[in-house]
Parts: structure tokens; sequence; C-alpha cells
């Protein structure tokens, strides 16, 4: 399984850019998942968490910050 890591950005083909918010072990994410956000929530307002297979993803590059 490909190794990622708490509050990494990654790239899915067809959402686009996600930040990891879940890893296996521990969570209720599958063992062979990460759980994504992609910035999307409900209408209730909660953040909704895409639970991916790791394979799935790439890692994106870093972040260019700005203030």
């Amino acid at each position: 399984m490909k190794s990622f890591s708490f509050g990494q950005f990654v790239y899915l083909d067809g959402s686009g850019v996600g930040i990891t918010v879940m890893l296996p072990h521990g969570s209720e994410v599958p063992e062979d998942h990460i759980g994504v956000w992609f910035g999307t929530t409900t209408e209730a307002g909660n953040p909704l968490i895409c639970t991916i297979p790791a394979e799935y993803l790439i890692s994106a590059p870093d972040p260019v910050v700005q203030h």
C-alpha cells in the first residue's frame, strides 16, 4: 500500500486535489483506504469525507502559501 500522512495533499483523477484527514489503523477507514476531504459538505454543513483505495491516490504538489 502507498504511504500517506495526515494532512497531505493528494490528487484523485476526476475529483481534483483533496487533503488526507483519516488514515487506517485506529479509525473507521478500511485497511487499504484513506479518508480524503475534497472541500465538500453536507446540507447541514458537515465535512463530507470520502474513503478511497490508497492505490487510486497520488501525492499532489506542495501548496503555494499566500496571505
